[in-house]
Parts: structure tokens; C-alpha cells; sequence
């Protein structure tokens, strides 16, 4: 018999149902509290890492904005969903687990916002590393990051930003690590899925599928091409089948 039984029953022979009750409520108000402070304080260390990373390297990657806000033109921005960057230490702990040889693979992120991923992605000796990003304004604060970066150490060679829109976006032929960080909706996240999965019919290779926040990952779970690998806090990681 647990203790909390026990606590109910005592409290149920000494004081009855009201006592029982009373006794439940009070626990769940402090089951509450104390998960509460607990996401609070998460919330304050992502934002201690995150402006940790931005002084160290003096980039800007911080802030959340708004889809409409991003300057973007393309249909597809009614898919998209506010920026927000990656908390470096779930980014490094998902990449470190990854069982390859970082040489051999491409590091892509779908929707790389003002580079964050792509400067951390860049610590772990990936071939090249390569952002996507459709907005315009996002794109040109992570060129001005990248090459603040420069500064700091010279695996920012491997690092490039391109401006499109990912459902546009062709696949290189390499071993392929995609990172998403919840970027858009259903529907263009099946776009970008039925991209990958033609890319692996011309050129049958290891992709990996590296998901923060995965809002979408049951379209990976339910493909049987793809095989769920590992969940590293916020992020889920799949490999081709």
C-alpha cells in the first residue's frame, strides 16, 4: 500500500469525506505548484542558454516573430508558423546522438530562420551544412550571422543560407540529416515529405530526420519508409527504413 493511500485513508477515518477531498485538493494544488515551477524555471534556462549562445558568438538569434511578419510573399506563408530558435543544448544533445560519420552527410534545415541550428550544426563536422528559409528578413539576419560567426572559428566555411521556399527546395544526393523545428503545418511539411521520399526513389541513401517541437511527426511515424529512432526531450529522430 502506497503512502499516499494511507494519507487518504486516515484522512477519510478521522475526518470523512471532507477530509478526503480537502486532503485530494491540497495535494493536486501542490502537484500543481510544483509543476509550474518547474516549467518556469525550464523557461528560464532556455533563455539563459539562448542568450549565453548569441553573446558568445554576437549574432542575433533570439525573439519570436510572427509569420506575418516575416516579409514573405509566397502562398505558402498561410503553412508557416512564427519564428522561434532552437535551445542549443537539446539541438547538440539530438546531433550527438546521431549514429553516422558527420563527414559523409549534409546537414539541411528546413525553415533556418536566423541560423541558430546552422551555427550549432556546424560544430559537429558535417560535409556541408545548409539552411532553407523563405523569408527574406530572416534570411539576411543569418547571413550577417553566419559571418559574424566567421570570426569565431572556421567551420563557418561549411555554412549556407538559401532563400526559397522548402517545398521548392531539391535535395542533394548526399547522406542527409534534415532538421526541422516545427516550421509549418500539414500540409507543407507533406510537401517537403513527398520531396524526401522522391529523392530517396532516384538515390536510395541514409536520411535522417531530426524533429524539435514535432507537431507533425505522425506524418514520419505513419511513412514506412521511415523508422523511429530515438525522443531526446522536445525532439524526435527517424531514419530511413
Amino acid at each position: 500500500m502506497s503512502l499516499f493511500t494511507k494519507r487518504i485513508r486516515r484522512a477519510f477515518r478521522r475526518y470523512g469525506i471532507v477530509g478526503v477531498l480537502t486532503f485530494t485538493a491540497e495535494r493536486a494544488a501542490s502537484a500543481i505548484a510544483r509543476m509550474r515551477s518547474s516549467v518556469r524555471k525550464e523557461i528560464r534556462e532556455r533563455r539563459e542558454r539562448a542568450a549565453a549562445f548569441d553573446s558568445t558568438y554576437g549574432v542575433d538569434t533570439i525573439g519570436r516573430i510572427h509569420q506575418v511578419e516575416l516579409g514573405v510573399k509566397s502562398p505558402n506563408q498561410l503553412h508557416a508558423v512564427a519564428y522561434g530558435a532552437s535551445d542549443p543544448k537539446y539541438f547538440r544533445d539530438a546531433i550527438r546522438s546521431l549514429p553516422i560519420d558527420y563527414g559523409r552527410f549534409v546537414f539541411i534545415d528546413f525553415g533556418s530562420g536566423k541560423g541558430r541550428a546552422l551555427i550549432l550544426a556546424s560544430e559537429f563536422q558535417f560535409k556541408r551544412v545548409v539552411g532553407v528559409e523563405f523569408s527574406e528578413i530572416l534570411h539576411r539576419t543569418a547571413l550577417k550571422n553566419i559571418e559574424k560567426y566567421r570570426n569565431h572559428t572556421s567551420r563557418a566555411d561549411i555554412i549556407e543560407s538559401i532563400c526559397i521556399d522548402a517545398s521548392l527546395y531539391q535535395l542533394p544526393d548526399d547522406p542527409l540529416v534534415c532538421y526541422f523545428l516545427n516550421p509549418f503545418d500539414q500540409i507543407l511539411m507533406s510537401q517537403v515529405l513527398s520531396n524526401i521520399q522522391e529523392s530517396l526513389f532516384r538515390n536510395k541513401r541514409e536520411i535522417f530526420i531530426v524533429y524539435y517541437n514535432p507537431r507533425q511527426g505522425h506524418l514520419f511515424d505513419q511513412d514506412p519508409g521511415f523508422l523511429r529512432i530515438g525522443t531526446i526531450g522536445p525532439v524526435r529522430i527517424w531514419r530511413t527504413n
